[in-house]
């Protein structure tokens, strides 16, 4: 048997201020019409029915996305208390598929990513099951294209595995994110790739890895598998969340196991994890600036311009995202994409500004 994880908790920060704690990003349709979420539900559903997928994400954002996806059973939408990264959000998730399917499969999947050429991508899917059903940890590994210094690696190992074109691999080395200079040793070496942050694996399995790498959230998940279906269930959820670190199932697991394999992925990719995604994902006019709604410019070159009502009139500017999202508008170099965080930050820095965070 094998089940969808959707992770939508995120907070997209770096999109603001489009993306907004009330709506992060991946409920925005930010390349295409539909939402990021949307979109990941319909890339997986030809191997999974929508019984079978799982959506994980903030209580805050339940109502919005059973709005979104009104065919999702309401079971299968598990409401976290807080935000607290993807080990605990896994782990949640393989407790309570446990209960009744403790050797069933899980396709993990962010609610927020890009991918083209879907068969590509249900293909190399199909191969993770089979070899994840020998109890190995698997990682979908991108073939870089440019020596990016916003993701992490995979060093790659010996094939171990392959089928209709797909190639599988035994995982040598997760690497943070490079600099520069790094980035392009890993390019040119043909040895590393993109870690997505897709996964397969059986329930049991990743459990089991929890147990030997991160012992003390595996006791947590314990505990509260014990309230599970109980009238002290919600309680034992926030107690879960409460005690438990704040870690990526990357670094708390990935990092540390040996069992994991990593499924070379030929399909095109993105986890659209900033601003200088859409420069990369979106078609270009005559003088290179994407623009999404309404714009009119003389000497513009280069730029990101997003215009969610009205209009953004510039003047001899260039290499700049231009941002205007609802009651904030956003101007910053191009360069410094990797900033917009910093003013979120500042947001919460001062009472009277939270509201636009």
């Amino acid at each position: 048997m094998v089940y969808a994880v959707i992770l939508a908790g995120g907070r997209g920060e770096r999109f603001w201020p489009m993306s907004r704690r009330s709506r992060p990003k991946q409920l925005l349709p930010i390349v295409g019409e539909k939402t990021m979420l949307e979109e990941t539900v319909h890339r997986i559903s030809p191997l999974v029915h929508k019984e079978r997928t799982i959506v994980v994400a903030t209580r805050a954002l339940r109502q919005s996305i059973i709005d979104l996806l009104p065919n999702l059973p309401k079971a299968n939408l598990l409401c976290e208390p807080t935000a607290r990264n993807t080990a605990l959000a896994i782990g949640y998730t393989a407790v309570f598929l446990s209960r009744e399917h403790p050797k069933a499969k899980m396709v993990v999947l962010p609610a927020d990513h890009y991918i083209e050429d879907r068969s590509k991508f249900l293909e190399a899917v199909r191969v993770a099951l089979e070899v994840a059903q020998s109890k190995l940890l698997v990682s979908f590994g991108i073939v870089p294209d440019r020596p990016e210094t916003e993701y992490g690696y995979i060093k790659l190992g010996k094939k171990i595995h392959r089928k209709s074109g797909v190639e599988v691999f035994a995982a040598r080395a997760f690497t943070e994110k490079p600099n520069r200079k790094r980035a392009r040793v890993f390019l040119n070496s043909g040895d590393f790739l993109w870690n997505s942050g897709m996964f397969v694996w059986r329930v049991d399995t990743i459990l089991e890895a929890i147990g030997e790498h991160m012992p003390e959230l595996h006791k947590n998940l314990m505990d509260y598998s014990r309230s599970l279906g109980k009238s002290d269930g919600a309680a034992a959820l926030r107690r879960l969340y409460k005690q438990s670190e704040n870690i990526s199932i990357d670094y708390g697991v990935m990092e540390r196991a040996f069992n994991v394999a990593v499924v070379k992925a030929y399909f095109k990719w993105d986890d659209v994890g900033s601003w200088a995604a859409l420069y990369r994902l979106i078609d270009k006019d005559e003088s290179g600036n994407v623009v999404v709604g309404n714009h009119l410019g003389t000497d513009t070159k280069g730029s990101i311009i997003v215009c969610d009502s009205g209009l953004v009139g510039t003047i001899g500017v260039s290499d700049l995202i231009i941002i205007k999202s609802y009651d904030v508008i956003m101007v910053a170099r191009r360069s410094r994409y990797a900033d917009v965080r910093r003013l979120v930050d500042g947001l919460h820095e001062k009472a009277e500004l939270k509201k636009y965070a």
